[in-house]
């Protein structure tokens, strides 16, 4: 399998990750205003779109601790929901929270691919990353862009010996 320009850079940052990640959809105009709906206008109930792709992809991963991508306090009061978390949940997913947003960013909807990758660590482990070691951890997001989001996460995780972290995201 031949990997993207993305996967390279990722490698040469990361030559003992053994990265892989999976999108269900191409990131395009359709997929971009169902987003900004959901996302940014906040409609809520967009939450079950794609409840039957999840519960299928995740129906394989039973014994994997899956972990959505977390918003900081201030986005999640602004926007009254964490749209990674309300996705799974509304696929009945079982999920836990192994980080936390400790620095709040602006959106990366805002900046250019240049801000995007120089965006400092910005997760920190909670209290539940004892669960880590030995396991298969699923790192879930809306939207890959850089990959930057699912790295740093995936930066704080590796020091708990997982056996492999894989990521996911709706689109790429």
């Amino acid at each position: 399998m031949e990997k993207c320009e993305d996967c390279i850079l990722w490698q040469r940052h990361f030559p003992t990750y053994d990265f892989m990640h999976h999108a269900f959809f191409v990131y395009d105009s359709a997929f971009q205003e169902w987003l900004f709906q959901y996302k940014f206008l906040g409609d809520y109930r967009l939450r079950t779109t794609f409840t039957t792709e999840l519960k299928s992809y995740f129906k394989q991963e039973r014994h994997s601790l899956i972990c959505p991508i977390p918003l900081s306090q201030d986005r999640f009061l602004e926007r009254g929901f964490n749209q990674t978390q309300a996705l799974l949940d509304a696929a009945c997913i079982p999920t836990v929270q192994l980080l936390e947003k400790a620095i709040h960013t602006a959106p990366q909807a805002q900046k250019n691919r240049i801000e995007r990758l120089a965006v400092p660590q910005p997760f920190v482990p909670t209290n539940r990353v004892h669960l880590i070691k030995g396991k298969k951890i699923i790192l879930f997001d809306d939207v890959y862009t850089t990959g930057r989001t699912l790295f740093h996460a995936a930066d704080v995780l590796r020091q708990y010996q997982p056996a492999m972290i894989r990521t996911i995201s709706l689109a790429r």
